[in-house]
């Protein structure tokens, strides 16, 4: 997948080469080389993005296809299209670089309408897969530290911003994991970005941490094999998120 992706994004011009930033360390990332991307942070480590439901519904819906390297931008016209197969560069980037998938158990819940047992099951399984994906990496949750040491009242105003509900709890749960980045297509949760900025969190839809990461340098891997100089992170997170697109074998 990674070597088809290389190739169809210098084809299409997706994004300019040369990007004019050094080549980033790998496969982690240098925290203060990429501030806009962790808001203040220092170290070196992964980078944690937590997918909003519509996200990992549009995994469901169109997983098999990104996996088998289809355009997603010709199969879903428009910018529907667009944030589809921003997505899919962000998971070739993931299987080459030190970022960390998380789905938030509020997710299996998370409908506006009553779920199936079906459709329940399909949620539980793929919370697990990608809990699977991130047990085989090491545990750094200590290197997640708040950027700012805020009142939990001000935390308060600023979820106030996004729509209540679900949407409410799972970036507030996102907030309390210390995780890096809420990804979104939701335009309702997407107009609270900038109040969550002062906890640590980025609000982003998929095109969004698309730019944010080459304006990092983080895509060089992509583009030219001679920056992908690193040994690849476990493979076997790709069979976990494989997994999670199946809606046949649940485990109990």
């Amino acid at each position: 997948m990674t070597s088809n992706m290389i190739y169809r994004i210098r084809r299409s011009g997706t994004l300019d080469w040369p990007i004019k930033v050094p080549t980033p360390e790998g496969p982690h990332f240098v925290y203060h080389q990429a501030r806009h991307l962790f808001l203040g942070r220092s170290g070196r480590g992964p980078l944690h993005v937590a997918w909003d439901t519509n996200l990992l519904l549009d995994y469901f819906d169109h997983g098999a296809a990104l996996w088998d390297n289809e355009s997603l931008a010709e199969r879903c016209p428009g910018e529907y299209g667009e944030e589809l197969e921003a997505l899919q560069v962000i998971i070739s980037l993931w299987v080459v670089r030190d970022i960390r998938f998380h789905i938030l158990e509020g997710t299996i819940a998370d409908s506006r309408t009553p779920l199936s047992d079906e459709r329940r099951a399909r949620r539980r399984q793929a919370w697990r897969e990608f809990c699977d994906a991130l047990a085989l990496v090491a545990d750094d949750e200590s290197l997640r530290i708040d950027t700012l040491l805020l009142p939990r009242s001000a935390l308060q105003n600023a979820l106030a911003m996004v729509p209540a509900g679900n949407d409410r709890r799972l970036v507030a749960e996102a907030v309390q994991s210390r995780l890096h980045v809420f990804l979104t297509r939701d335009k309702g949760v997407l107009a609270a970005k900038e109040a969550l900025r002062p906890f640590g969190l980025l609000i982003m839809s998929p095109g969004d941490l698309l730019e944010a990461l080459a304006a990092a340098g983080a895509i060089h891997c992509l583009l030219d094999r001679r920056h992908l100089y690193w040994p690849m992170p476990d493979q076997q997170r790709v069979s976990h998120l494989i997994r999670a697109l199946d809606p046949t074998e649940f485990r109990a």
